[in-house]
C-alpha cells in the first residue's frame, strides 16, 4: 500500500478475477450468513482476502454454458461481502433470457459499478437464485479493481 504526502491510499496492482456459477445449487436466502453456513446456503467464493485490502470497482456477468446455443435463464446473481465471520448481500443483478447462436452473443451484463474497498480480512462471495447447469444456465462472474 502506498501513502502519498496527503495520506491518500493508492492502488498498487491491477486486480481481476473470474469465478464460475456453473453447476451451482440455488441460494434461497438474502439473510446474513455465518461462515460455517456459506457452503450449505450455496454461497460461493468470488474475491479472496488480500494482504493490504482490495478495491473492487466493478463486476460483470457473462453467460458461459458449454452449449453454444443454450438460452440463459432469468435469475438473480447476488454479491455478498464477507467480513471474516458473516456474509451480507450487497448487490443483486437480474439476468435476462438470451438465446445465443452463431450470430447472437450469450448474455452479457456489461460493467456493473461496485465501488467498494475491502479491508484485508474481507472477501466477496456470490450466489444465484436458480440451480445452474454447465450446459445451459452457467454464468461467469468477474470482478475488477486493484490491490492496495
Amino acid at each position: 500500500m502506498a501513502v502519498t504526502p496527503n495520506s491518500v491510499v493508492t492502488a498498487q496492482t491491477p486486480y481481476a478475477i473470474t469465478a464460475s456459477l456453473a453447476v451451482v445449487t440455488a441460494c434461497t436466502t438474502r439473510a446474513p450468513t455465518a461462515t460455517a453456513s456459506l457452503a450449505a446456503a450455496n454461497i460461493v467464493a468470488l474475491v479472496p482476502t488480500s494482504t493490504n485490502g482490495r478495491r473492487i470497482d466493478a463486476i460483470s456477468i457473462k453467460g458461459d454454458a458449454s452449449s453454444f446455443i443454450a438460452p440463459t435463464a432469468v435469475q438473480t446473481v447476488t454479491i455478498w461481502m464477507h467480513d471474516g465471520t458473516t456474509a451480507y448481500p450487497i448487490k443483486e443483478v437480474v439476468t435476462t433470457l438470451v438465446t445465443p447462436s452463431t450470430i447472437v452473443a450469450s448474455y452479457e451484463s456489461g460493467m456493473i459499478p461496485l465501488g467498494i474497498v475491502l479491508p484485508a480480512a474481507f472477501s466477496l462471495y456470490m450466489s444465484t437464485s436458480i440451480t445452474t447447469t454447465a450446459a445451459t444456465t452457467a454464468l461467469a462472474v468477474s470482478a475488477y479493481g486493484a490491490d492496495l
